[in-house]
């Protein structure tokens, strides 16, 4: 393998990734435009996001369409009190009803991203430690502020990840390291690569499947 090849193996290109971010938590970041929600997993034809309590194996797929995102329902769902035959458009701050009692709430946090997140109201969560879902678009900003996609209180800026060529990238106009060196201009990021500054340290490494 050459090694232009070794570096495009480990290329942050996965459909679903984690970010473990020290003293918040950890959240799934889906890349895809469809990403599905069902029960727990069962080999190849589970949900993206396969949650632990009595849903079907794919009860719902939310899709991403333009600016907006679409709620398909496959069985069983109510958004905002009112049960979805069909599909309907997803409106921020929205509650959506899975079955009897998986409640989520869908957000889109900021007006200049179409990424957009998932929040767990109800005590049902998938079946590795996720404290919230993440539905990339081409950008997700992490940091202190309320149009942070993920919500980092500590944190002295922002850190922006953004697609480019298929892959992750990663800037903040703070002082920050991807991989022990200094990243002054934006850098790609690979599996398991660690972004740390003062104050802020987070992984992100692909899902296994």
């Amino acid at each position: 393998m050459t090694h232009e090849a070794e570096q495009n193996a480990g290329n942050v290109k996965s459909p679903r990734q984690m970010l473990w971010i020290d003293s918040v938590g950890s959240f799934l970041l889906c890349l895809g435009e469809r990403t599905t929600i069902g029960g727990p997993r069962g080999g190849s034809e589970s949900a993206d996001l396969s949650l632990l309590a009595n849903l079907s194996r794919k009860h719902a797929t939310l899709i991403r369409s333009g600016d907006g995102y679409l709620l398909e329902a496959h069985a069983a769902v109510q958004v905002a009190g009112r049960s979805v035959n069909g599909r309907i458009n997803l409106s921020s701050g929205c509650e959506i009803l899975l079955g009897e009692n998986v409640r989520l709430r869908f957000q889109l946090p900021s007006a200049l991203s179409a990424t957009a997140t998932i929040e767990f109201l109800s005590d049902h969560r998938p079946d590795r430690s996720v404290n919230g879902v993440i539905l990339m678009d081409e950008t997700c900003l992490l940091g202190p502020g309320r149009e942070n996609h993920i919500r980092c209180p500590e944190w002295p800026e922002s850190v922006l990840l953004f697609r480019r060529g298929g892959s992750i990238w990663c800037k903040s106009r703070a002082e920050i390291c991807i991989d022990d060196e200094p990243a002054l201009q934006p850098r790609e990021l690979h599996a398991g690569s660690v972004v740390a500054g003062v104050d802020l340290r987070f992984r992100i490494e692909p899902v296994e499947e």
